[in-house]
């Protein structure tokens, strides 16, 4: 299992998830809801700063400057913690986080109830729990029920590992403990112990998995007192948001990273649409493993997540500050989040990260990122929300049936061009990157919305495409080797700019001025080096350049941030001439 990374498993299991289950017609699942769609607001976007059992790092937070107004928290529940460094300690009543929670009545979430790491069966003080849920309301997410998709099919996979006869006979924990060490990741349980598997076979087909999939997302919701958020990776979430919703999710939040998504602008357009169905927020979680191995500043000893270095080595995953992503990347994604209309980012691993010591609070290279994020959204807090005017339908019900035809319209809208093909033949490419938010045919003004979402939802969307076989009242019906082509020209034609590249380009309204906000992210030439400094090494010759052209008349327009130095824009008239640098950043405000 060495190199079996997040993304390869993704990559390998996408498809069968969504196999087909076709119970029942499309039209039958496009039944209307009394939801309300929350109305999005820049107040509520809130960066979730870690808090670790000790305190030492939030308080380096303090000292550093990385706190501001609008942060909220992200507790580490390690399972590799003791009892004393876990949620019913750390947020006892009367306790330092318990106080500045208190204070800040912040967003506040437990990360994490059980996924993506070894199985821990403690048990969480529900009186606690609701505890929090009085004091925050709908601030608080609750625990993180982390990766539910993948874990179930990660634990049924292992069982088949140590023995292939458990591909049909009942698990036998007697059998298996010697196998289950724990000493790396494949040799763990994730959703549940072996005594909880006794007896239990294996799922036979998507149906069954799916079964197994909620059975164990509702056992782990109702541990910590049935107040969870749902995370997962990009393939494995896709299609499945609005589901978890219904399971009674607080919110979704959608895993990113090089290991944890691909052509992520994808997963947020169906997470974002799925919000809007549910009528409940959404947010980010920021992975920063990949390509190789995962970012780490600080010696091992300090880790929040208390994970022995021998654990990530033996099963493929090398840690320390060269390790992960450039901070171009990150940059990237930490500013597109904020455009997205994302409620929350977190990361996975940010007292690791953001300071290169908690004491003396210097930031690191990552650390200047995310000053970066935080000192951008003091200085614009309304970047205004996504302009997305079009709705691509997908049947609600799970497994998918169309999932293979999603896969292919995914792959039809985030093509390269060949400006792209020639900076990714460069030797300097950071190609390992690229595919994290890669090009995109069209600008990112579309939703993915479940069929079965009220007419208030789709009120909302000037045009929607089904997207796979049956009819939908509210979406124009196209035969299904016709689709891509008519969403790309649906994107096309709503679009109030024209371009040239395929650069990932975002699009947001200000409704108070009229402004229009667009984020330009150079997916080439930025690969993880150079991490004193800027944490990045550039190949400038990965600049890309575009001419935009407003289908309005442009009053005025300006640069609200530009990275790095070389990234720009001028105005010519009613056209736009920008630069992105490599692994670049560019944010531009244009009034009407």
């Amino acid at each position: 299992m060495k190199g079996m990374t997040r993304r390869t498993f993704l990559e390998n299991t996408a498809l069968g998830i969504g196999g087909a289950l076709m119970s029942a017609p499309f039209s039958a699942l496009a039944k209307s809801s009394e939801l309300t769609t929350p109305v999005f607001t820049r107040d509520s976007f809130s960066f979730l700063h870690t808090y670790e059992a000790t305190g030492r790092y939030w308080r380096g937070l303090e000292r550093s400057g990385l706190l501001r107004r609008t942060n909220g928290i992200r507790l580490v529940n390690s399972p590799w913690a003791t009892e004393e460094s876990r949620f019913n300690s750390t947020a006892r009543i009367g306790g330092e986080l318990n106080r500045i929670l208190k204070k800040r009545r912040c967003q506040f979430i437990v990360d994490r109830v059980t996924g993506g790491s070894h199985y821990n069966s403690s048990d969480y003080n529900q009186s606690l729990v609701e505890a929090y849920m009085a004091l925050l309301g709908v601030k608080f997410l609750g625990g993180q029920v982390h990766e539910t998709v993948c874990n179930t099919h990660n634990d049924w996979d292992r069982f088949v590992s140590a023995n292939k006869k458990f591909r049909t006979e009942p698990v036998s924990p007697e059998e298996l403990r010697s196998y289950f060490t724990c000493k790396t990741a494949p040799r763990c349980l994730e959703y549940g112990t072996l005594d909880d598997y006794a007896g239990r076979v294996h799922p036979k087909d998507a149906a069954d998995f799916w079964r197994e999939i909620e059975r164990n997302f509702h056992r782990q919701s109702e541990r910590f007192g049935s107040r969870a958020s749902y995370c997962e990776g990009s393939a494995n979430g896709e299609r499945t948001w609005h589901q978890f919703y219904k399971f009674g999710a607080r919110r979704c939040i959608a895993e990113l990273g090089p290991w944890a998504s691909s052509k992520s602008q994808f997963a947020i357009a169906s997470l974002r649409g799925a919000a809007r169905a549910a009528g409940k927020p959404w947010g980010i979680f920021y992975a920063p493993w990949g390509p190789e191995g995962c970012t780490a500043m600080v010696p091992e000893k300090e880790w929040s997540w208390q994970c022995p270095l021998s654990f990530f080595e033996g099963t493929g995953w090398p840690m320390g500050p060269e390790r992960g992503p450039s901070s171009a990347l990150q940059r990237r994604m930490f500013f597109h989040a904020y455009l997205s209309g994302a409620w929350t980012l977190h990361e996975e691993w940010g007292a690791e990260c953001n300071l290169l010591d908690w004491e003396s609070a210097r930031l690191s290279s990552y650390g200047r990122v995310t000053e970066a994020l935080l000192d951008f959204q003091e200085k614009h807090p309304d970047v205004g929300e996504p302009y997305t005017p079009l709705a691509l339908a997908l049947d609600a019900r799970v497994p998918t049936p169309d999932a293979a035809l999603w896969m292919e319209i995914k792959k039809g809208l985030f093509q390269s061009s060949a400006e792209d093909a020639r900076c990714a033949a460069r030797k300097n490419s950071g190609i390992a990157e690229a595919d994290c938010y890669a090009p995109c045919v069209v600008p990112e003004i579309f939703d993915i919305v479940p069929s079965d979402a009220s007419e208030k939802v789709w009120t909302r969307y000037q045009e929607a495409i089904q997207v796979g076989a049956g009819t939908h009242p509210n979406a124009n019906v196209f035969p299904q080797g016709q689709q891509l082509t008519q969403i790309i020209a649906s994107a096309k034609k709503l679009s109030p700019f024209e371009r040239s590249t395929h650069l990932p380009m975002q699009i947001n309204h200000r409704h108070k001025d009229g402004a229009w906000i667009l984020g330009f992210y150079n997916p080439w030439g930025a690969r993880r080096g150079d991490v004193e400094n800027v944490g990045s090494l550039l190949d400038d010759g990965c600049a890309q350049r575009d001419t935009l052209r407003a289908t309005f008349l442009i009053k005025s327009a300006k640069v609200l941030h530009a990275w790095p130095p070389g990234t720009g824009m001028a105005r010519s008239k009613n056209s736009l001439e920008i630069v992105v640098g490599p692994g670049g950043t560019l944010i531009l405000e244009v009034i009407s």
